[in-house]
């Protein structure tokens, strides 16, 4: 039988905390398991091939998963955000804003409809504007100083068709839009927004394609289109667009995804269905 070791090298040497100061909270929380049994110290002997998971390790990074998705779109879609102003729409937690601060992002304004809902470091981080009770459409967004070169929005409940425009009054001229696609708030059949029953592919690929239409019909060049790294909820598939005012091409995608629509959407939708379902409980390293 191999030999035991302590938890705490296991968790160093594979790379879930960096010291056994960092790991401490976690384990205390009851967020540790060695199989299915909660960890209650460090010093614990556990097998080497036991599996070790850790609750919400996404929470290690960012506040929420939607950091996570937002990583997976501005490293597609090779965007750096260094030194820029964004504006995050649908803020939430603050997940978006999280990640776009890690990013190097000078000054981020968090809107949202609601409020009481950026986690606590985010409201007490200088960097950050917190704009609650705000809506997309509202008439001081159309005066932000500095206007932000990025604007990223994760909306739950308002298409955007409705949202994106919007932006074209609030963003500095020549700026970058990176917008969650989220097929329940598109989809126009009630029944499957009743349902939930989103994740088929030919129901996808209208979505997809009649946002990409929508979009050049009104004046936005699409310089890119990716699937979220991350499920959102009841493990519903969502995707990315990248926008820029004002750059509408003549035919399919500009930038770097210049295959047509329907090549492009294809793609990303099979890649899509690849993912794995979103456990909150086990998301190692990413």
């Amino acid at each position: 039988m191999p030999k035991k070791i302590y938890l705490i090298d296991r968790l160093i040497n594979e790379n879930w905390f960096d010291t056994e100061k960092e790991s401490l909270p976690w384990i205390m929380a009851g967020k540790v398991l060695v199989g299915d049994i909660r960890a209650f110290s460090g010093k614990e002997k556990v097998p080497p091939d036991a599996e070790i998971r850790v609750k919400e390790y996404y929470k290690k990074k960012y506040v929420n998963k939607g950091g996570l998705k937002l990583q997976g779109a501005l490293d597609d879609f090779k965007i750096d955000v260094n030194g820029e102003t964004a504006l995050d729409c649908g803020a939430s937690a603050g997940g978006f804003t999280d990640c776009l601060l890690q990013r190097g992002a000078k000054l981020v304004y968090a809107v949202d409809a609601g409020h009481g809902e950026l986690a606590a470091k985010l409201r007490n981080d200088a960097k950050v504007v917190n704009m609650e009770r705000t809506n997309i459409s509202d008439a001081p967004l159309k005066t932000l100083d500095p206007k932000p070169d990025l604007i990223t929005l994760d909306l739950s409940y308002l298409s955007l068709k409705t949202a994106v425009p919007e932006c074209a009054g609030i963003i500095k001229y020549g700026g970058d839009i990176v917008a969650l696609i989220k097929p329940i708030v598109e989809v126009a059949s009630s029944e499957i927004k009743r349902s939930g029953d989103i994740n088929r592919r030919e129901v996808i690929s209208e979505i997809l394609t009649d946002l990409c239409g929508y979009f050049i019909k009104t004046g936005f060049g699409i310089a890119g289109l990716t699937y979220s790294p991350i499920r959102g909820n009841n493990d519903a598939l969502e995707y990315f667009i990248w926008l820029r005012p004002g750059e509408a091409p003549q035919n399919g995608i500009n930038g770097p995804y210049s295959q047509q629509f329907s090549e492009c959407i294809n793609d990303i939708i099979e890649k899509s269905f690849a993912l794995e379902k979103f456990d909150k409980n086990n998301v190692s390293k990413i």
